[in-house]
């Protein structure tokens, strides 16, 4: 049988929380002042871990719950999670880009405005990296979906794998959970494997490839099923646990400065660390990291975290068009500011509406919003397709990213 405590917990968890607030606050620092976090494109393995941990719980406690998994349903729920946010962004950048942006610039920016709309952003840019005539020109505001990307095409297989492994040990008569450990750590491994390698071979093919990601995903889903039991230990090593977590997050993201070979081992660390932390869960202990990870602005840039992932980079971008120059330091302070206002309100009226809505006696609700978006994507479509279609052999040439675009 699966773990009761995975079939059980639903409530949101804090340490996961601070995470995803350590994770988006990585990112930003990062591109607002490189310098002081020149390895801070890591936070997005963090929110790959987090991502695989909380998808996998999902799905078994459903199956867990009431003997299937409905995928419609999941679709649903990752649709009215991550859509509106994303569209409203997108829209904002088409807007922007038509209002400030130099003309011989838009096909470079609603090329990737469309491959961001139907989520293949990273296999663009993997496209790019291996044209030396689109090397070393600067970046659009939608680069960081990117990520986003990878996380939607991990949904839509992710899934298929959990049922496939459930069914097996019906079939079979057999365990569940070590179903679930076999097929998910099989997937896990040649994905590690093959990061290893493509990481030698070509690094940037191997930073945005989604099959040299997945492991990422992946051991977060095993820790989903093999945790609980170790988070009932004792809560002053588990306290340890996750102080050793952080600093292998903290560290790495402060002091890594050879991107050249990074994913590859490197992003063990920042993963095993993120691991180590949901492993540890909060403890009640004096020396428990909870005293810092549960502050009230930890756990709230948490909560806001991924509308801020969207809006601070379109944030930074197009400031600079307005001025003229380059964004100094103390205008990067107001920008991060204004970065997390939008995001809250981003947070309160375009996220919240949306996922909120859903419920049995107001679950169609939320299908007006869907089909705005809905709506609104296509309409970016349409723009960005018509831009870029008609000379998309002769478009300028668009820049291979840089560690400062994730």
């Amino acid at each position: 049988m699966v773990p009761p405590s995975i079939r059980t917990r639903t409530a949101v968890r804090p340490e996961v929380q601070a995470l995803r607030a350590i994770a988006v606050g990585a990112v930003v620092l990062h591109h607002g002042w490189p310098a002081v976090a020149p390895a801070g494109y890591m936070g997005v393995d963090v929110f790959f871990v987090v991502s695989g941990f909380l998808i996998t719980a999902l799905l078994v406690r459903e199956h867990a719950r009431s003997g299937r998994i409905s995928l419609k349903g999941f679709y649903l729920r990752r649709a009215r999670r991550i859509l509106p946010a994303a569209v409203a962004v997108l829209a904002a950048v088409t807007a922007l880009t038509f209002l400030v942006v130099p003309r011989f610039e838009w096909r470079s920016y609603f090329r990737e405005v469309l491959a961001s709309a139907l989520y293949f952003e990273n296999w663009l840019l993997a496209a790019d990296s291996q044209n030396p005539a689109r090397g070393d020109l600067a970046s659009t505001p939608v680069q960081h979906f990117w990520s986003l990307s990878v996380e939607e095409q991990f949904y839509l297989v992710w899934p298929l794998l959990v049922i496939g492994a459930l069914a097996l040990a019906v079939r079979r008569a057999g365990d569940p959970r070590l179903s679930l450990l076999v097929v998910l750590g099989t997937v896990t491994g040649a994905s590690f494997a093959w990061s290893m390698v493509l990481t030698v071979q070509d690094h940037n093919l191997a930073y945005f490839s989604t099959f040299a990601r997945v492991w990422e995903f992946g051991l977060g889903g095993i820790l989903a099923i093999v945790a609980p039991s170790a988070a009932t230990g004792r809560p002053r090593a588990r306290a340890v646990l996750g102080w050793l977590g952080l600093v292998l997050i903290a560290v790495p993201i402060l002091t890594f400065r050879t991107p050249e070979v990074f994913p590859g081992l490197v992003a063990l660390v920042p993963v095993a660390g993120t691991l180590a932390v949901i492993w540890a869960g909060m403890p009640e202990s004096r020396l428990s990291p909870a005293r810092l990870t549960g502050l009230r602005p930890v756990q709230w840039t948490g909560d806001i975290s991924y509308s801020l992932y969207l809006w601070h980079w379109p944030v930074f971008m197009f400031v600079p068009f307005l001025t003229g120059v380059a964004s100094p330091p103390w205008l990067m302070v107001l920008l991060v500011a204004l970065s997390f206002a939008v995001a809250a309100a981003s947070k309160r009226w375009i996220e919240d509406p949306a996922r909120f809505s859903g419920g049995a006696r107001s679950g169609w609700r939320a299908r007006p919003a869907l089909l705005v978006g809905s709506l609104a994507t296509a309409a970016a479509l349409v723009v960005a397709a018509g831009i870029v279609g008609p000379n998309a052999a002769g478009a300028e040439a668009c820049e291979r990213p840089s560690r400062s675009s994730e």
